[in-house]
């Protein structure tokens, strides 16, 4: 065997290395593109069968149960991790996300203080952080996080939707109004932000554009039935 061969061989290797690796990052990506949870879940389900002790691994299921909605599994996995002392930003952030669903949004904040103590910056924590401080009424509180996400460049649409719904819940109608009309005329189609317009239009007694706004998503009957539930 000449010398040409030899090295030929630790270069097969080196570059089927590499091939494997991308693979294994592109089969990640499309499932998560398409939203398949079932075939993330037994892809690193297979993964935890060769390294049961894989801790990254383990947490990246936890966040796809969670994000399917199995909130229980997604607990399971993510308790597991915090009680053999695993704690990173991430973690905290998806034990606090799991806590709000359970409802024990108090619990939920302190995780998300924590996680942004261990460095999360993103737009995404003060946006969780924000919803479960209007959960709990701490609305100025709840401001001051979605503002701080919006700064952080986060959703324009969805930070105005979420301070909406601060506002609602404090009962200033107007200023739901004033803030989301923009926003509808932008962004039509959004059915979070036609139904707190909507909500909010009721409340001040514009029940004509209310019902103009839910016409197509709502049928008839439950227009008439979201009025007078809001009329009460």
């Amino acid at each position: 065997m000449n010398k040409a061969t030899f090295l030929s061989i630790p270069l097969l290797l080196l570059f089927g290395c590499s091939s494997t690796i991308e693979s294994e990052e592109s089969v990640v990506q499309n499932m998560e593109r398409v939203d398949n949870h079932t075939g993330l879940i037994n892809h690193y389900k297979g993964h935890l069968e060769e390294r049961p002790e894989d801790v990254q691994i383990m947490q990246e299921l936890a966040k796809v149960y969670f994000d399917k909605g199995d909130i229980e599994s997604a607990k399971f996995y993510a308790d597991h991790l915090l009680n053999q002392g695993v704690k990173n930003n991430e973690l905290l952030q998806l034990r606090g996300q799991i806590h709000s669903q359970d409802g024990e949004d108090s619990l939920a904040l302190k995780r998300y203080k924590s996680s942004i103590e261990m460095g999360n910056n993103s737009g995404e924590i003060y946006v969780l952080s924000g919803i479960s401080y209007c959960n709990t009424d701490q609305f100025s509180q709840a401001k001051s996080a979605f503002n701080q996400a919006r700064l952080k460049g986060y959703n324009d649409v969805a930070v105005k939707n979420n301070l909406a719904v601060v506002y609602l819940a404090q009962r200033q109608y107007d200023d739901v109004i004033s803030l989301l009309v923009p926003v509808y005329q932008e962004n039509p189609s959004n059915q979070k932000v036609r139904a707190n317009l909507a909500i909010a239009l009721f409340k001040v007694g514009d029940v004509y554009q209310a019902r103009d706004l839910l016409e197509g998503a709502f049928t008839d009957s439950q227009v008439a039935q979201i009025s007078r539930q809001l009329h009460r």
